[in-house]
């Protein structure tokens, strides 16, 4: 066991990191599979709502450029498609 951890450890340190992945976990509701993004988190709890006229791709891409990657050069955003009442966020 203890040579199949040197192993692992070997290759996490002479992999490089990616470039510029973004991963997006999508939550939706039953019934509710396609729509559209609402909100968007990253892990440390940064949120990001659409704004009126947004399209979900611009809210995408304004969550990614604001995020930064891990040591490995990658995002992890939580994208949520239910809509907040206006006062209960």
């Amino acid at each position: 066991m203890q040579s199949l951890e040197k192993r692992i450890a070997a290759l996490e340190i002479s992999s490089k990191p990616t470039d510029n992945m973004t991963i997006i976990r999508r939550l939706v509701r039953p019934g509710h599979v396609h729509a559209e993004v609402q909100r968007i988190s990253d892990d440390e709890g940064l949120l990001w709502e659409r704004m009126p006229g947004e399209t979900e791709q611009a809210l995408i891409d304004r969550a990614t450029l604001a995020t930064k990657p891990n040591a490995w050069g990658v995002r992890s955003l939580t994208a949520d498609t239910d809509e907040v009442p206006h006062g209960e966020h």
